[in-house]
């Protein structure tokens, strides 16, 4: 009785359960008004004593739910399961803050059962040359400088370059490295301290 006059308190109780929280529903609502407008689900509660609450929610469209991972992931590890295997995906999703449709981290598992559901290919070894791409280790190889300075080169614009978020790795198309090595060298500093010198040598 005392939990009556305090509802707030009787439906969060601790020792309330799923079916208790049905009883008290039942007990407060006097009906239920539903209609469908235009994907939206309009309802009014009519509670016992005479209030009414209004409320709305947007039909899921079909193959969608509550439990899906943002548009903006499901593009990322479409892009990133054609640059590296699903325990490195899992990793860098992690560390990118990115949650399953139910909010829980990233494995391996997960990710490729995420894909196998998507129709995403697994990674398979060899498919950046099959596509032309090359890593950043693999530019700084064949321009004879360190990763470092690969970098900066990419981060500058020097040597085109994508990459799809922080932490993944770069691409650089083997017609944009060749493009770069048509170009006369560049004079200026690869840092931003405008102290640095550049060096020409014979």
């Amino acid at each position: 009785m005392r939990l009556g006059a305090d509802l707030e308190l009787a439906w969060s109780h601790p020792a309330a359960t799923a079916e208790t929280r049905k009883r008290i529903l039942r007990a407060a609502l006097h009906e239920i008004v539903v209609r469908i407008e235009g994907g939206i689900i309009q309802m009014v509660l009519h509670w016992q004593g005479g209030d009414h609450t209004a409320l709305q929610l947007k039909i899921n469209g079909a193959g969608k739910h509550r439990w899906m991972v943002p548009e903006d992931t499901l593009s990322l590890i479409r892009e990133l399961a054609r640059l590296m295997p699903d325990q490195q995906i899992a990793r860098l999703l992690n560390r990118a803050g990115k949650p399953t449709g139910r909010g829980n981290g990233w494995t391996k598992a997960r990710v490729c059962s995420f894909r196998s559901h998507h129709g995403i290919a697994v990674y398979r070894d060899g498919e950046w040359v099959a596509r032309g791409e090359l890593t950043l280790e693999a530019v700084a190889q064949g321009i004879g400088v360190s990763v470092m300075t690969a970098l900066r080169m990419v981060r500058r614009g020097i040597i085109k370059g994508r990459q799809p978020c922080s932490g993944a790795p770069w691409v650089i198309k083997v017609e944009d490295l060749a493009a770069y090595r048509t170009q006369k060298p560049s004079r200026h500093s690869l840092t931003s301290n405008s102290a640095q010198e550049s060096f020409q040598f014979q």
